[in-house]
């Protein structure tokens, strides 16, 4: 199951590395993001809204669990544009 990011529910276990995509920043700067059903905290101020990132989840509770980043990078990115107006 490493890697998956279409996982639901049960399926989401401690130790298991999985691609999260962050959806939101929390209050506290850690990246928030899903896995199915379940709601995943990633306590890195380092992540950016829309990138996917490598994750371990650390810690399973019944409707969220928490997690760290793996790799130090994201695996995709949101593309860094700028728009030049006339």
């Amino acid at each position: 199951m490493d890697g998956k990011s279409e996982v639901y529910g049960d399926q989401v276990e401690e130790g298991v590395d999985y691609d999260l995509r962050v959806d939101a920043k929390g209050a506290n700067g850690e990246g928030i993001g899903r896995l199915g059903k379940v709601v995943v905290f990633v306590k890195d101020g380092k992540t950016r809204v829309g990138n996917v990132y490598k994750v371990k989840v650390t810690k399973r509770y019944r409707t969220f669990c928490n997690a760290q980043i793996v790799d130090v990078g994201p695996l995709h990115k949101m593309g860094d544009t700028t728009v030049m107006l006339k």
